[in-house]
């Protein structure tokens, strides 16, 4: 005997698998709920960690607190920070200048090289020191080191071009 499936039935059956489907679904919905955490939304979860994480990297690894030291005063501090060695002109040229005035690096003119230096000291030498202490083209002023002193600047520029001669 062949059983046929009337129309009504056929319904009566998607509608109960539907109606399971949907209950399904929203169970899932409210357990997920539960189970997400208790922000508005789950970007806010993302973003406090992600603050969370770079506050934890960027703060400091450690405090040093000198004025609780009783061995170190305050008066030498304070004198060995003023009391600065100027640096020599080669001093400054070897630690600053020599990466790009060895190699000609980004078009420097090459210590030594007497053509080069000498269009530039056409210029006048005031027009060096103010390049070489303010920065010109690529190169940043003072070679990328604002600690030196204008007058450290020029002794490097007079090693350069006395090297250069």
């Amino acid at each position: 005997m062949e059983h046929k499936v009337t129309d009504a039935e056929f319904y009566k059956v998607f509608a109960i698998v539907s109606v399971i489907i949907v209950g399904l679904a929203i169970f899932i919905a409210i357990l997920s709920n539960v189970f997400a955490g208790h922000a508005s939304s789950a970007s806010e979860n993302y973003k406090v960690e992600i603050q969370s994480d770079t506050n934890q990297r960027i703060a400091p690894s450690g405090k040093t607190n000198l004025a609780s030291n009783p061995s170190i005063k305050q008066e030498v501090i304070v004198a060995s920070v003023s009391a600065k060695k100027a640096l020599t002109g080669q001093e400054v040229y070897n630690t600053v200048c020599m990466s790009c005035h060895t190699s000609g690096a980004a078009g420097a003119p090459v210590i030594g090289n007497n053509n080069q230096w000498s269009d530039r000291l056409s210029k006048g030498e005031d027009t060096l020191y103010a390049n070489a202490i303010n920065g010109i083209g690529i190169m940043p002023a003072k070679g990328g080191v604002s600690s030196l002193s204008d007058n450290e600047v020029k002794s490097a520029v007079d090693y350069i071009l006395s090297e250069s001669n």
